[in-house]
């Protein structure tokens, strides 16, 4: 059965939804509007933090333990599991063959031919975190090779791991490895803008798909057009062991104050400062001091701060109302 709607009632309900369309465009077009024409802005107190989007790479001082028998392997130890050292982690039931170690193991252990963290061993020959895979880049991705490293070179390795569970192992089959989890480091290559944020020393977190990490600026070196930057850090981190690449945020630590858009930032007189409304409506330039910025926002000391000539400076204070683009206002 249809319900027949005279012309009046249809007129009035296509009144109404045009009144809701138009509060919904009020709602939300008038704030953002406002704000375009909005010429002064109310400090108040804050905090920022830097953070850069990168690729990062795992260095880790790694043990890599070959089997010196073949026969059917039982695994005593679950992956991941801190272990001690000569702890007793597998079993090898021997076999009567004896055969060389499996091909596909051999590309693996080409790239690590001299490298003395490869050992044969049935029991744990140091302690750390036990795991059952590797990539084949445990010696360049070494604390002690890593000064020669460049981001050419870390993209020809292999970074992908590689599980290591067999029923059966061959002699000189790789079948556990043990990481060092007391010091370990990430390694980006950075563009010089964003590398500029971050010195020697620094308290950063590592944002990884597996948690945040603090960790410390360990060095940061220009290579061709790009610079090399080191993190150390001795933080528990669950994908240790089994990750070699990942993708990251590096976050600097939070820096508190007044925070400003940096579009109310001007230079005057070789000073960096901003215009500062007074109780009659007037504006004067008072200094500030940038602690932190974003490129977008800044965060600036409150009430005074010692310059570079050691003198106190006044400044700002929570809820000035400070002038914005008054390059453009004056």
């Amino acid at each position: 059965m249809k319900i027949k709607i005279s012309r009046h009632i249809r007129k009035y309900i296509i009144i109404y939804i045009i009144l809701l369309l138009a509060l919904y465009l009020v709602i939300e077009m008038v704030p953002r509007v406002t704000n375009i024409f909005e010429t002064t802005q109310i400090l108040e107190p804050g905090s920022l933090a830097l953070t850069t989007e990168t690729e990062g790479y795992l260095i880790k001082t790694e043990t890599i333990c070959i089997s010196p028998e073949s026969g059917d392997i039982t695994y005593l130890v679950k992956d991941g599991k801190a272990v001690r050292k000569n702890q007793k982690v597998i079993d090898i039931e021997e076999t009567e063959e004896e055969a060389d170690a499996t091909p596909q193991y051999k590309e693996l252990l080409d790239g690590l031919k001299g490298y003395k963290g490869l050992v044969e061993a049935k029991r744990t020959p140091v302690s750390g975190i036990f795991s059952l895979c590797m990539d084949g880049s445990e010696k360049a991705m070494n604390p002690a090779h890593m000064d020669g490293l460049t981001y050419e070179k870390v993209q020809k390795l292999p970074l992908q791991s590689k599980d290591l569970r067999e029923s059966h192992v061959s002699a000189g089959d790789p079948i556990y490895k043990i990481t060092n989890d007391n010091k370990w480091y990430v390694v980006c290559w950075l563009e010089k803008k964003a590398a500029a944020n971050y010195v020697e020393g620094q308290a950063v977190k590592l944002q990884m798909p597996a948690g945040v990490v603090e960790a410390t600026v360990y060095g940061v070196t220009k290579q061709g057009k790009q610079y090399r930057v080191f993190f150390s850090t001795d933080r528990y981190y669950s994908e240790l062991a089994s990750t070699r690449e990942v993708d990251m945020t590096i976050q600097s630590s939070e820096r508190t104050g007044l925070l400003i858009d940096n579009e109310c930032i001007i230079e005057k007189d070789g000073h960096e400062g901003v215009y500062v409304r007074d109780k009659n409506g007037e504006y004067s330039f008072v200094r500030v001091n940038v602690i932190e910025t974003d490129g977008k926002e800044s965060v600036i000391s409150e009430s005074s701060y010692i310059d570079a000539e050691g003198q106190e400076v006044l400044t700002v204070s929570v809820y000035d109302e400070v002038l914005k683009n008054p390059e453009k206002q004056q």
